[in-house]
């Protein structure tokens, strides 16, 4: 069941109870034959060089196995059955890695420039490293490899937590990682150390504050914070500085302030 409001819409009830529930799930629920990649190819062609097309994999959830499981059946289960059966957690990866594989290879030819995998329930926050390791790590590098076959970049996802996951990130085989968020902001992210720990393997996407700038700041206080965003990822180029999360509130002139000083950032 979800709920929604004006900002957002969230799961209150999980559709998986049992793991019975997800044998039915696996015989009977619907695979793609096919995808039809036309709008991909339409908002391209709309954007051309002035932005980036980002899209989201085929998944029964969310991102990449883990996650998506988390959303089929409830984190904190997802989370006990990894504890107390883990071969069963396995087997149910598998199979929606399974999917997810078969359905990607339709991807082929898709004109956009990067795919976001993960999620949140990934995050330091919500597992440990060792969790991500065995659970996560494994279907994350199938999935991201076969992404990589077929000519698309990849950026994982981790919510909020995720300077102890580093470098499980580029174990994984992603591109880049997102979404750098502050501790201002409720993340761990501090963008200088990240960026010497790995910031020569992966491009980083977020890191502002949009919270301090957008919302509740001014011009100058914008300007030096996209610039404080920058120089703390200059020695590795690649940074795509963004907010950090959704935002929906905001002065249009620190969004024109914040655009400006982005426009000086360069390599």
């Amino acid at each position: 069941m979800v709920s929604r409001n004006a900002f957002t819409a969230w799961d209150t009830e999980p559709l998986l109870k049992t793991i019975a529930d997800f044998e039915l799930w696996d015989r009977y629920s619907p695979e793609p034959s096919g995808a039809d990649l036309s709008e991909i190819t339409r908002v391209r062609e709309k954007l051309g060089d002035l932005g980036i097309v980002r899209s989201h994999p085929f998944s029964p959830g969310q991102g990449s196995p883990w996650q998506s499981f988390c959303t089929l059946f409830g984190t904190q289960g997802a989370i006990l059955l990894g504890m107390d059966e883990p071969e069963t957690l396995h087997h149910i990866l598998d199979a929606i890695l399974a999917k997810t594989l078969k359905a990607t290879r339709f991807w082929e030819g898709a004109r956009t420039d990067m795919v976001e995998v993960g999620g949140g329930a990934g995050s330091s926050t919500v597992i440990s490293p060792e969790f991500y390791r065995e659970f996560g790590l494994p279907y994350d590098t199938a999935q991201n490899r076969l992404f990589h076959e077929i000519g698309l970049k990849v950026v994982n996802h981790f919510c909020g937590g995720l300077m102890p996951m580093l470098e499980l990130a580029v174990e994984s085989g992603a591109d880049g990682l997102e979404t750098m968020t502050p501790p201002s902001m409720g993340g761990d992210c501090n963008l200088a150390e990240a960026s010497k720990r790995v910031g020569d393997r992966l491009f980083f996407i977020g890191g502002f504050d949009q919270n301090a700038g957008f919302e509740r700041g001014n011009p100058a206080l914008v300007r030096r914070m996209v610039f404080d965003c920058f120089e703390a990822t200059r020695d590795h180029a690649g940074y795509i500085i963004a907010p950090s999360d959704h935002f929906f509130f905001g002065d249009l002139a620190n969004l024109k302030a914040f655009t400006d000083a982005c426009k000086e950032c360069v390599y």
